[in-house]
């Protein structure tokens, strides 16, 4: 497909299956940094934290990573957006449910990183262009993404929250 500057324009799954490879190869490099720290290896306390660091937010940077890929112009408003969202759904389910152990790293908080990018990156497409009244304005447009990112997200957290177990 071409655009009028004669440029090859890209369908858009390419720019999915690219932001896929760049995640892995983020997680790769930290688990590279992790092991190298080891005791058993270099002995650098230092890239241990720094590895554990990245490892450990794997769900926030999936749901960063999805987001942005799925954004219209891969904008970094999705990515706050798909922050803000999966917070609000860790946070608020965690609350509802006792039941529920966010600080363990289950299945959990990859399937709410999951909820969040894909919610955030078609919320951004939805309303990144919103005009809101004069006194407003300042929250139009890309601004009001991140804001309805987290009210959706409240839902999401109220509907995880009564069913996860």
């Amino acid at each position: 497909m071409q655009t009028k500057e004669g440029v090859q324009a890209q369908p858009k799954n390419v720019s999915l299956v690219r932001m896929a490879i760049l995640m892995g190869v983020v997680i790769l490099v930290a688990a590279i940094l992790y092991w190298i720290g080891l005791p058993g290896a270099l002995n650098v306390p230092f890239l241990v934290s720094v590895g554990y660091a990245v490892l450990s937010n794997y769900a926030a940077v999936l749901a960063i990573g999805i987001a942005v890929a799925m954004a219209k112009e891969n904008q970094g408003a999705a990515g706050l957006a798909a922050f803000l969202g999966y917070e609000v759904i860790i946070q608020g389910a965690t609350a509802i449910s006792k039941g529920i152990d966010a600080g363990d790293k289950s299945a959990f908080v990859l399937v709410a990183g999951l909820i969040a990018g894909v919610l955030a990156g078609t919320l951004y497409n939805r309303f990144y262009k919103t005009q809101l009244p004069a006194w407003l304005g300042f929250f139009g447009g890309r601004r009001f993404v991140p804001l309805v990112t987290a009210f959706a997200s409240l839902f999401i957290a109220l509907l995880l929250g009564h069913t996860w177990h």
